[in-house]
Formats: C-alpha cells, structure tokens, sequence
C-alpha cells in the first residue's frame, strides 16, 4: 500500500518550446515550490510535455518531469518520473507519474494543473 510523502503546490515559472525528430512540438514547464515542501524543501524542475501538429488539442499524453529539491538542512534530492497527463476541464490537466527519487526510492504522483493559475499542485506516494 502506498504512503503519502508530501504535498506540493509549484508555479509556473517559464516554458521553452522546440520540434523533435518526430515532428512534434516539444514544451518544456519550469516550476518552482511555492513554499518547501515536506521531506523536499524548495523544489524546481522541468515537465516535458509532446504535442502532434495533426492533433493539438489532443485531450491526453506523455508528459514526464526531472527536479531537485534543496532541504532546510543542507541535503539535496534529485528525481525523475513518467506518465500521463489528461485534460480534465477546460485548462485544467490531471497527472499521474511513477519514478525514483534520491531520498524516498520508488515515488507516485497524482497532481493537477490549472493552466488558467499556473498553479500544479499535487501528492507524492512512495512507489
């Protein structure tokens, strides 16, 4: 049975764009806590996200996410999941991704995102 780690809630600080090999559009989000997050501190990272030329306003994906967290006492974590995301309103996403991180091993995560706000906000499970 999986545990909750820790709650987030990061906001949107910026976003990069470039075509893949594939020609598909590639956005790359940078985020950042909004305040420290339990067991993480101040996080930042990057969510990846594709999208088909033929199908933008496709209504689920892959998305994927690569970050660090930098703890009141010095340490620092390094993580790196996988999923899916879904659009579930009108700009508003559901994600859901597995992966491993430095501190806690296995991790799951369930989050949204309001691209109204930039505000995703979400839970860590361990894996």
């Amino acid at each position: 049975m999986s545990e909750k780690i820790a709650d987030f809630r990061n906001a949107h600080k910026g976003t990069s764009y470039a075509k893949n090999a594939q020609g598909k559009l590639v956005a790359q989000s940078n985020w950042e806590s909004v305040s420290e997050i339990d067991l993480y501190g101040t996080v930042y990272g990057t969510l990846t996200v594709e999208a088909d030329i033929n199908d933008p306003d496709a209504n689920s994906g892959e998305c994927s996410w690569a970050g660090e967290g930098f703890s009141p006492d010095g340490t620092r974590t390094v993580g790196f999941q996988s999923g899916t995301w879904e659009k579930i309103g009108n700009h508003k996403w559901a994600l859901k991704m597995a992966g491993k991180d430095s501190k806690s091993g296995a991790v799951y995560t369930e989050s949204e995102i309001e691209l109204e706000t930039l505000i995703w906000s979400g839970t860590v499970y361990t894996g």
